[in-house]
């Protein structure tokens, strides 16, 4: 059934029907039996469906793979539903469990859906970054077309790159091959609407006319509707009037039940066209508006989607935050509840000269543990951040590095440094400084797991060693905290500025199990990342011998 969901869905519809009216008992199958129904409503365009039937998966479910696959569908629907901080909620918890996947095809689920999601907020840069850390020798073929057609739409979408038709052929013929029929057809309609605006209709109809019968068969909406809305305007071009009329209704019929579907503009824009070519002024001038109001909401549903991204970021960070006041102030009403235990026993020895003579002896023993035990924190945390400092974190890592050579598991290592940093202080002053550092950590700290080792060492340069990471998935990490650090909004601070970091990347594949090597393979990779330019990523590569 989930095999077929998209290349048969009239077989998937009715085999479904069928097991629905099965006694299924397992909780596994009837988890798997509602990730199915929720598929079905959005194949369907049931936006409105999908979310409520998703809601027994989405976080109270112990399998974490339908959790997974339940948030991948719910970013996906709420996208396209235009429920953006729903969206981002769930697209955030998704990107953050990427370093806990250790199965390939679960992993370039996700993966792709990051992909789509940053072709929605036109981060194509990031889409065609993410595409290199899918390794399609090991996921199915299905998968690899979905991926594949992602980023092509990615390359499609930005005009300073040309799209061959040998790629376009290849990622079709991929599909194809794979059964999956709508995405190879969305990589003809990307076809279609790149030889439209190149003025040569006469191919543009001929992949209409060839393959409008197996589209139709795919009875999903958004692609027909944007199919036959390119072949309006094909027609239109043509001066075929009569046919582009037909079409581009059809077309408008077929949209009206999809939001954000860019065939409403197209069908608009052709019915515009052919009442102005017709001599229909008045219908023309409606049609001109109507599509001028639809191109006015997807310009607002983009800005309230980026609104919408960098919102619920924010609020995650701020969440984070109040959950560590909390967790400081539960730690001052525990000591405050030991203080009075201790006046309660005082209260009552006071008569007991001995004991009391034991209990100021008692006393100035705590207070000499906790002050070794609060100087033995002030030389190993950095006071400003409150990570680890160079010292601790040098004997942290050893430590780590030892375990994990002795148990034959993989380290990476991430070192970056701060670009520009001292104008900063120059400029603004080092109490600026010290709040650009603060923030840095903290954006980066809320991707990183419970046993990584983060350090700062050096004024504005910071190291996190990854055990039982390998180096591709620790690249991944870097890519993701530049994001967050370029994401950084100075509005909370007096003065406006951007940040951004360069990364360099090692791991013990080719650097071995030594801390200084380590350190040392990951410096040379950041003063390439400084070299080509700042604000980068860069894996160390052993040179040839």
């Amino acid at each position: 059934m989930d095999k077929i969901k998209l290349e048969d869905q009239p077989r998937f519809k009715a085999e479904l029907a069928k097991i629905k009216l099965l006694p299924l008992s397992q909780t596994a199958d009837i988890e798997y039996l509602t990730l199915l129904t929720a598929y079905e409503h959005a194949l369907q365009g049931q936006y409105d469906k999908v979310l409520p039937t998703l809601i027994p998966l989405l976080d109270s479910t112990e399998n974490a793979e339908h959790i997974i696959r339940a948030r991948i569908l719910a970013v996906n629907v709420s996208l396209l539903s235009n429920n953006h901080t729903l969206a981002f909620s769930y697209f955030d918890k998704l990107v953050n469990s990427i370093p806990s996947i250790s199965d390939p095809e679960l992993l370039a689920q996700v993966i792709a859906l990051a992909m789509f999601t940053y072709n929605q907020l036109e981060r194509f840069d990031l889409t065609l970054l993410y595409e290199r850390y899918i390794n399609y020798q090991a996921i199915p073929a299905k998968l690899a077309c979905r991926i594949r057609v992602t980023a092509l739409d990615a390359k499609y979408l930005q005009p300073d790159i040309a799209v061959s038709e040998t790629e376009s052929l290849e990622v079709i013929n991929l599909c194809i091959e794979a059964r999956e029929t709508i995405p190879a057809n969305l990589v003809r309609t990307e076809q279609m609407r790149d030889l439209i605006n190149n003025n040569d209709t006469d191919t543009t109809l001929a992949i209409y006319n060839q393959h409008i019968k197996e589209i139709e068969q795919t009875n999903y909406p958004i692609l027909i509707s944007r199919v036959k809305s390119l072949a309006a305007l094909a027609y239109y071009q043509n001066e075929n009037y009569h046919q582009a009329l037909q079409l581009a209704n059809d077309a408008l019929q077929l949209a009206q039940s999809s939001p954000n579907n860019i065939a409403l503009v197209e069908a608009y824009d052709a019915l515009y066209k052919i009442s102005k070519a017709e001599q229909k002024y008045q219908m023309a001038l409606s049609y001109l508006e109507k599509k001028h109001e639809i191109e006015n909401e997807f310009n607002a549903g983009k800005a309230s989607q980026q609104a919408a991204y960098h919102t619920v970021r924010s609020e995650i960070e701020l969440k984070n935050q109040r959950i560590n006041l909390l967790d400081r102030d539960n730690e001052l009403l525990f000591l405050q509840q030991s203080i009075y235990q201790e006046e309660a026993k005082n209260s009552r020895l006071w008569l007991i000269l001995v004991a009391l003579l034991g209990f100021i002896t008692l006393i100035l023993a705590y207070r000499g543990l906790t002050g070794r035990k609060r100087f033995k924190l002030m030389a190993e945390y950095d006071h400003l951040t409150g990570i680890s400092n160079r010292y601790h974190f040098n004997n942290q890592a050893k430590q780590a590095l030892k375990y994990c050579q002795a148990k034959r598991v993989p380290v990476a290592l991430i070192l970056f440094d701060l670009d520009h940093f001292k104008a900063i202080n120059d400029q603004f002053g080092h109490a600026t400084g010290d709040w650009a550092l603060q923030q840095i950590v903290q954006a980066c700290k809320q991707f990183m797991r419970s046993n990584d080792i983060f350090g700062r060492i050096g004024g504005e340069e910071f190291v996190i060693m990854m055990p039982g990471c390998e180096l591709d998935k620790a690249t991944l990490l870097a890519e993701i905290c530049r994001d967050a650090i370029v994401s950084i909004e100075s509005s909370s601070n007096e003065h406006q500025f951007s940040l951004s970091a360069s990364f360099g990347v090692s791991g013990s594949e080719l650097s071995g199990y030594d801390l200084k090597q380590l350190l040392a393979d990951a410096d040379k990779a950041m003063y390439q990342a400084k070299a080509k330019g700042r604000n980068l990523v860069v894996e160390y590569q052993q040179s040839e011998p």
